[in-house]
């Protein structure tokens, strides 16, 4: 089975001028083949292949004005334009046009395909050489498939994909069936009663805010910006990686006790749209959908559906999206539908019947019944 381990580099001034220089390298390659396969389609209507692609390395590596691709180790840069070439297949199955690589994005990454070995504490990577590293467990043993080596507010990772000959997870036995409301005053409330509270980041907010006034006072193309350019995404960094453990802790705790669970088919996009609207016709409440917008992407529902998803398929489990249309006006008891059920954003009282119960927890309850037994729900199994 596959599993995925990121640990912390810490490369040497030199090995950090290598990577810089294969990133460089990977990012041109992409963004060149990118625009080659779009010119050779739009003018020509010809259909570019990802080895042709790939053949046009060596050609480049020959000219003068592209000879600095040397520096690169060559499974990098073909590795580059695989990505690229799936970017393609993602596009023809739904997803998004492949967007060229920016130079200026905070994360910048490389992967190796091959011949990558792992030794005491240390990994080899081609071209770079031994790199000390921190974060390996010595339980973690299997086959390398791939590594990506990124490069984040001047912090060095590499996520390791191994295949560890384990053909399946520990199954869950549960056969309960669990619903989950997200929410902002909670991060989520399930049918059991359980109410998760939000990650308490106020600190960390605060020094991101300090981090980026400090930014924000220093002269353009100094030094002293550019450090405190690094505190800022260091910050930032910081607080994401506290949100993920947040997430994947939380995630796995419902995927090894439940066998079903349940979530609502969110929007989330069109969820946080912005309310400005236009000169002929400006938006209402603007403030105050922004405040709203800002806790919805802090709380990552998105990223929470995604973590929950594969680890409750993983287990044997089942994922089910429902249809959220009045899961939070309806009553679980009687089945009353209306607004005034919820006067107030934490509690639901029930005008028909007089049923009490946590907004959220009621909200749950629907959800857990809807998956179960509604034919709105779109289900996903484990294979």
């Amino acid at each position: 089975m596959l599993k995925a381990v990121k640990v912390r580099l810490y490369p040497s001034n030199e090995q950090c001028s290598i990577i810089a220089d294969q990133i460089d390298a990977a990012r041109y390659v992409y963004n060149r083949s990118l625009a080659l396969r779009k010119f050779a389609y739009t003018k020509f209507g010809i259909k570019v292949g990802k080895f042709d692609l790939q053949k046009r390395v060596v050609t480049l590596k020959d000219r003068e004005k592209t000879a600095w691709l040397k520096k690169a180790d060559s499974q990098v840069l073909q590795q580059s334009i695989s990505n690229m070439d799936k970017a393609y297949q993602h596009f023809f199955k739904g997803g998004g046009y492949p967007k060229f690589k920016s130079k200026h994005h905070s994360c910048q990454s490389i992967q190796y395909p091959q011949r990558v070995k792992i030794e005491n504490s240390k990994i080899y990577l081609p071209k770079v050489g031994w790199v000390k590293c921190k974060g390996l467990r010595e339980d973690v043993v299997g086959k390398i498939k791939t590594v990506t080596v990124s490069r984040e507010a001047n912090l060095y990772h590499a996520a390791i994909l191994l295949d560890d000959g384990v053909n399946t997870l520990p199954v869950c036995t549960s056969t309960e069936a669990i619903g989950i409301d997200v929410g902002v005053s909670l991060v989520a409330a399930d049918s059991n009663g359980g109410q998760i509270k939000p990650l308490d980041l106020v600190r960390e907010l605060t020094k991101l805010r300090l981090r980026a006034q400090q930014l924000s006072r220093k002269s353009k193309g100094s030094k002293n910006r550019a450090k405190a350019k690094s505190r800022l995404a260091k910050q930032n960094l910081r607080i994401a990686n506290m949100r993920k453990d947040f997430l994947h802790k939380l995630s796995l705790q419902y995927a090894e006790n439940q066998g079903i669970v349940v979530v609502e088919d969110l929007k989330i996009k069109n969820m946080t749209k912005s309310a400005k609207g236009t000169e002929e016709k400006p938006g209402k409440n603007v403030k105050q959908k922004q405040g709203l917008n800002r806790s919805i992407t802090q709380q990552s529902w998105g990223l929470f559906f995604e973590l929950l998803e594969y680890k409750v398929i993983a287990r044997g489990g089942r994922f089910i999206k429902v249809d959220p249309q009045h899961t939070s006006q309806t009553c679980n008891v009687c089945g009353h539908v209306s607004k005034e059920n919820r006067l107030k954003q934490e509690k639901f009282v029930c005008k028909a019947c007089g049923h009490k119960d946590n907004a959220d927890v009621n909200a749950a309850k629907n959800i857990r019944d809807r998956g179960i037994h509604g034919s709105n729900a779109s289900h996903q199994t484990a294979a």
